[in-house]
């Protein structure tokens, strides 16, 4: 990302994912981005980036986890915004819409804040619009439909491709196929042997 983010200032919100999610997040960024998750006394469930003041807390219901609070501050390279927060609201098709506020120190030239949108999963984010995309296509080549084929929870897409995203599926369409063919025909050296 690049720009230290201030502050993040939230204007709306929502996201809901699994509750196994958020515990097996520490694991999954590794050292890339040090975060906690620890159940507070009030038994809702926090996402902290270690030793630094942004955090998520999100309410629990059974095995799912409900976004209830965004705190965002100091976030050195915007990494907790774009790693955290923005990649579960990519990967889980939540909704978004925020105002980052940067440190105008770095780049004082450009405005000091930018309105950043993200709508079921899809955003114009850079970084996060790149996320979304192969999420789509991952879940196309998971659930073998097509990238055009209907979302989590049987809804289809509110926005149709881009001209990028229709390629990344041709290509990977045309990978797959090739990969087919070298299969068969190393089974079929194989038989012949």
């Amino acid at each position: 990302m690049g720009s230290s983010i201030e502050a993040v200032e939230v204007l709306s919100f929502r996201l809901e994912l699994p509750r196994l999610t958020l515990e097996r997040l520490p694991s999954e960024l590794g050292t890339a981005l040090r975060v906690l998750v620890e159940k507070d006394e009030d038994g809702t469930l926090l996402v902290e980036h270690e030793g630094k003041e942004s955090f998520l807390r999100f309410h629990l219901e059974g095995d799912s986890a409900e976004l209830m609070e965004i705190s965002i501050s100091r976030d050195a390279q915007g990494n907790f915004f774009q790693k955290v927060l923005g990649a579960l609201m990519v990967r889980f098709h939540g909704d978004l819409r925020a105002r980052l506020v940067f440190d105008p120190r770095e780049n004082p030239s450009k405005e000091p804040w930018v309105e950043v949108s993200i709508e079921r999963g899809r955003t114009n984010w850079p970084g996060l619009a790149t996320q979304s995309a192969a999420v789509r296509l991952q879940h196309a080549a998971t659930e073998g439909g097509s990238v055009g084929a209907s979302g989590e929870g049987g809804e289809p897409p509110e926005e149709p491709l881009t001209p990028e995203e229709e390629e990344l599926s041709r290509l990977l369409s045309r990978a797959e196929a090739a990969w087919q063919e070298y299969q068969r025909l190393k089974r079929q050296r194989q038989q012949q042997k």
